[in-house]
């Protein structure tokens, strides 16, 4: 017997099922080539998009005609430089009003750069000083390449800041040997004082010219004021007394940029904030910390291919007012801008417009307003003059003083001078106070002297307006400086209280209440 197939209903009614599967299968592999299409359209468009990062404008030049400097770089968005950009590649804009620029310096034309290291030396921070080591001349390379003067500083921190010279070197070679003798040890809190050495770095003398870069590296986030940090030390005290927007404030006042290898944003917002405000960049440190030394290098290459222009401001004139700056990158790899701000100096509400220099932009009368504060403000402001005239001579330098005394027949009370008897070959503080148990000359014979009410001081003032560590005077290439260690009543210098200051001949010194004349070493005549 032969046996025949005969199709049964049920196969004869999945035929159409059959169909419907091979349009299904068609239309998704369709659509996901269509889709692909589109995705590799769009990430080839999102890396032609060029990334632009401002630096803090540079204001030194601003008296003349209204002169702003502007430190900006171009990357892709693998962050490799976009290189020869020439100034039609350029726009810039001042409250929306397009700006002549008038100088424009591009790669390997000779901008000095400042760069200061802010390294965290904990335990864990041993191959990160190793990578730096490996990585020191590769950077200093790259600068010289690009034909920028360099200088390096190194500041480094653990719960505190444990290198405080701010001393630049031009030789790779001794910043090295620097880094090498870096020993890592301590940590185990998590948190570290990246905000004490950041302003700290903030202090370098940073030439007016040159740019100013600090390069924070750390695998912790930032101790900050009110933290609790006082409950898990055996200082008995919070680690600092600083927040991240008072850093920030130093930070902008020195036109510092913050290069940060350092924890995500998450971890360590206070972090990110500082270098996205400063105009610098954040690195990863959990993500990219394994190839931390190429990390280096691709800031240094950053760095090496920044570009510098000079722009005249439309509104020349110090009115206090804030204006905002916009920067367009058009170029054949993509188009890109950034935005920054910067405040001049002055009383507010002065305006003035002067007439554009910038061809095809309309041009406007100059035009000059006021307000009634631009009337009362200098009233009061004069008034207050006339007013410390009066009460504040006593905060008078001591030369000054000798000359008024005679023509005005004003003692000074306890605040007199007390001129010193002849020069002398050593710094020294004159005490002006008649206040009989501090000596009347106080001679500087250390590098660096701690001043206060404690007994552990190098100078005792026991008076209760001082605290126990009050003031220190160090000894540094500049000369002295005078540093206040966070005193309940200040430290002054001619008046003005201080932070730290590098002190000459002849100012004013008050610690607490109990005041000094300071003299340099001079030779005897």
């Amino acid at each position: 017997m032969r046996w025949r197939y005969y199709p049964s209903e049920l196969s004869r009614a999945k035929k159409p099922d059959l169909y419907v599967s091979i349009f299904a299968a068609l239309l998704w592999y369709g659509l996901v080539g269509f889709g692909s299409f589109f995705l590799g359209l769009t990430l080839t468009r999102a890396a032609e998009t060029v990334v632009v990062s401002l630096t803090s404008p540079h204001l030194d030049n601003f008296a003349n005609g209204g002169a702003v400097g502007l430190y900006f770089s171009a990357t892709d968005r693998h962050g490799q430089p976009v290189a020869q950009l020439r100034p039609e590649n350029v726009e810039v804009l001042e409250d929306g009003q397009k700006v002549q620029v008038v100088d424009f310096r591009g790669e390997e034309q000779g901008r000095p750069v400042d760069i200061v290291v802010v390294f965290d030396i904990t335990e864990s921070m041993g191959p990160f000083i190793e990578g730096m080591k490996e990585a020191t001349i590769d950077f200093a390379d790259r600068l010289v390449k690009a034909n920028r003067d360099y200088r390096l500083g190194l500041v480094t921190f653990e719960d505190y800041v444990t290198r405080d010279d701010t001393t630049f070197t031009r030789s790779a070679r001794e910043f090295k040997s620097w880094v090498g003798a870096l020993q890592a040890a301590g940590g185990g809190d998590i948190p570290e004082n990246s905000l004490d050495a950041l302003e700290v770095a903030s202090r370098f003398p940073f030439r007016p010219e040159a740019q100013a870069v600090i390069i924070l590296i750390t695998d912790a986030p930032n101790h900050f004021r009110g933290d609790g940090s006082e409950k898990n030390n055996p200082y008995g005290r919070e680690v600092t007394q600083r927040t991240a927007d008072e850093v920030l404030e130093a930070l902008q006042r020195a036109r510092v940029s913050v290069y940060a290898v350092a924890p995500p944003p998450f971890v360590a917002p206070d972090l990110h904030k500082l270098a996205r405000e400063t105009g610098g960049r954040h690195y990863n440190i959990v993500s990219e910390g394994r190839r931390f030394p190429e990390l280096i290098g691709e800031i240094g290459r950053s760095l090496a291919s920044q570009y510098f222009l000079t722009y005249l401001s439309p509104r020349p004139v110090e009115d206090g007012t804030r204006r905002e700056i916009t920067l367009r990158i058009t170029h054949p790899n993509g188009e890109g801008e950034a935005r920054t701000a910067y405040q001049v100096r002055g009383v507010g509400g002065a305006r003035v417009v002067a007439p554009s220099a910038v061809p095809g932009v309309p041009t406007s009368d100059g035009l000059i307003t006021y307000q009634w504060w631009n009337v009362v403000i200098p009233l009061l402001a004069g008034a207050c003059l006339l007013l410390l005239a009066r009460v504040r001579l006593s905060e008078l330098p001591a030369e000054i003083r000798s000359l008024v005394n005679p023509l005005t027949g004003w003692s000074g009370g306890a605040a007199a001078a007390v001129a010193p008897e002849k020069p002398a070959p050593y710094a020294r503080l004159i005490r002006q106070s008649s206040f009989d148990q501090v000596p009347r000359e106080i001679p500087l014979s250390r590098d660096e002297m701690v001043i206060g009410r404690g007994e552990e001081c190098d100078v005792i003032i026991p008076h209760a307006s001082v605290s126990r560590e009050h003031a220190r005077v160090k000894k540094l290439r500049p000369g002295y400086v005078l540093f206040d260690l966070q005193s309940k009543n200040g430290t002054y210098v001619n008046g003005r209280p201080i932070v730290e200051n590098l002190l000459k001949d002849g100012m004013q010194v008050r610690i607490g209440e109990v005041e000094f004349v300071f003299y340099g070493p001079q030779s005897p005549s």
